[in-house]
């Protein structure tokens, strides 16, 4: 099981984070792009510039949606407009499902009847952040091969709630 961390107050600002491991080591760190035609967000491993991830916003007749992809796994999330309830649709090679507060980052992400990650906030202190105990996001990912896919899930949903368009 991998677990991630990123700061709450920094990616609420600038969309630009560093993402660290539950050994408090930046893995991965996030850009804003401000060139591409609507909202991106490109993730590159640490201490490089290989993007091996983003979320990039996309614009249908019924609203905007959000892209995910990550290496050679790819997806889209929605808001699921025909719902009063706070639903998404997924768009993915498996079947996935959020289920809780996608906006308040207190959710599980299923995969099928088993939960692939499960992403919560509360105040933390980041393993090897000395003194800087924060309102922190955290990802439990059950499994390290689904670790990137699920960070760019994750940025997804929360783009998705903080840019797109509220019916």
């Amino acid at each position: 099981m991998a677990k991630l961390f990123i700061k709450a107050k920094d990616l609420e600002e600038y969309d630009s984070v560093r993402v660290f491991n539950e050994r408090g080591k930046e893995v991965y760190y996030t850009k804003d792009d401000f060139i591409a035609t609507g909202h991106r967000i490109k993730v590159f491993l640490a201490e490089t510039i290989n993007e091996c991830a983003y979320v990039q916003e996309k614009v249908s007749r019924e609203g905007s949606y959000f892209e995910f992809a990550a290496r050679d796994k790819f997806g889209t999330v929605e808001r699921d407009t025909m719902s009063r309830h706070q639903r998404y649709v997924i768009d993915y090679d498996e079947d996935l499902e959020v289920e809780g507060d996608g906006v308040s980052w207190r959710y599980v992400l299923y995969r099928g009847a088993l939960p692939m990650m499960t992403v919560r906030n509360e105040m933390y202190l980041i393993p090897g952040q000395a003194l800087n105990m924060c309102e922190t996001y955290i990802l439990d990912i059950d499994s390290d091969s689904d670790v990137l896919i699920g960070l760019a899930f994750a940025l997804a949903l929360y783009a998705l709630n903080k840019y797109g368009d509220f019916f």
